[in-house]
């Protein structure tokens, strides 16, 4: 963490623990810290609720810092949800969080907070950032608890962003920040981390989709690789690659959701041998470590947020697209998630799976 004192430092208050802490651990450094927080008024919404917005409030209000609130619906519609929303029509799964942060809290609301005067902006994510002394490059490195590590989260952010922001946190235990929390007679250090997409009520993403289009989604078939029709789904935007539960289907051996196809309204199911694939095709990367990377190169690769990261050959190819070739196939290779490369606990940058394949 940067050391200079009275630096003006906006702090992103979720209202939770960690955003908290954050401004704590900032104060004790002597930063001039101002809590900033969003608010999304979207129905249902398990982040920067209501409820949220009052408790980031009374935090601040605890810590005698100035707390402003920032009307984010607009643009958490249209750069968010609208995305979410369009990803699941096309047969795709999307990660709306590595889609807001940069967007959202990097974007609008780093701008915000620029507007206000912030040198920094802060945030209570588990992640930390360092200087590559060779290139002075910002790089984005894994958290030191690995349980709670959100690097995989931050992997589309830029060098600007890097550049303006702090991860006070990013270098503690979950367990020593809720104790810190605690001794500061901060309430919020018993509240539960948010869980899943934060803005989807409990009625599940189906029904959460269908009211903002304003209509079920179409049923269509169920269908093996071979074209056999087993079933009827209830909308393609309720399915994703590795899903085994609630398909309405008898077999002898367990299926799961093996592919998606819009186009033909269609959802595939298999055995779960079929589920794995050895590599996969991805796009838009997004280069942290280095600005450009060579024609091959080697590095773990995580394809989504829980997934232990995985050894794999990157190859760059035309049209500014890449191939992920894993040392070993991988389970649930999902179109619409984000592939993180790690070289050690750096991220080395990301880029989004369009299709997998099966190259033996």
């Amino acid at each position: 963490m940067r050391k200079k004192t009275r630096i003006r430092v906006v702090v992103g208050m979720s209202g939770g623990v960690d955003s908290t802490a954050a401004a704590a651990l900032l104060q004790k450094k002597g930063y001039e810290v101002i809590g900033m927080t969003m608010a999304l008024s979207t129905p249902a919404s398990r982040c920067c609720s209501e409820q949220d917005v009052h408790d980031a409030r009374r935090m601040a209000h605890k810590l005698g810092i100035l707390h402003y609130v920032i009307p984010m619906h607009g643009p958490f519609q249209e750069r968010v949800i609208a995305y979410f929303a369009s990803e699941y029509a096309a047969g795709r799964t999307p990660n709306p969080c590595a889609v807001c942060n940069p967007a959202i809290k990097f974007g609008e609301l780093l701008r915000k907070a620029r507007e206000a005067g912030g040198e920094l902006l802060a945030t209570g994510h588990y992640a930390r950032i360092t200087r590559d002394p060779g290139n002075g490059r910002f790089l984005l490195r894994r958290g030191r608890e690995r349980g709670k590590d959100q690097s995989y989260f931050l992997a589309r952010l830029s060098q600007e962003a890097l550049g303006w922001t702090l991860f006070p946190v990013g270098g503690f235990p979950k367990a020593k920040i809720r104790g810190l929390a605690e001794s500061l007679g901060l309430d919020v250090s018993r509240k539960r981390d948010s869980q899943d997409v934060c803005f989807v009520p409990d009625s599940g993403v189906l029904s959460y989709l269908e009211s903002l289009r304003g209509s079920p989604f179409p049923p269509g078939p169920i269908r093996d690789r071979p074209g056999r029709l087993l079933g009827e789904h209830r909308g393609i935007a309720g399915y994703t690659i590795g899903q085994r539960r609630g398909l309405g289907i008898a077999a002898k051996n367990p299926l799961y959701v093996t592919g998606i196809d819009a186009e033909s309204n269609t959802v595939f199911v298999g055995e779960e041998k079929e589920l794995y694939g050895d590599a996969c095709l991805a796009s838009d990367p997004n280069w942290i470590a280095e600005g450009d990377i060579p024609e091959t190169l080697r590095a773990h690769v995580r394809i989504r947020y829980k997934h232990r990261a995985a050894k794999a050959l990157i190859e760059k190819r035309d049209g500014g697209t890449i191939r992920i070739r894993f040392d070993r196939p991988q389970r649930a290779v999902t179109p619409g998630q984000l592939a993180v490369f790690y070289r050690g606990d750096v991220v080395l940058g990301s880029a989004w799976i369009d299709s997998v394949l099966n190259l033996s």
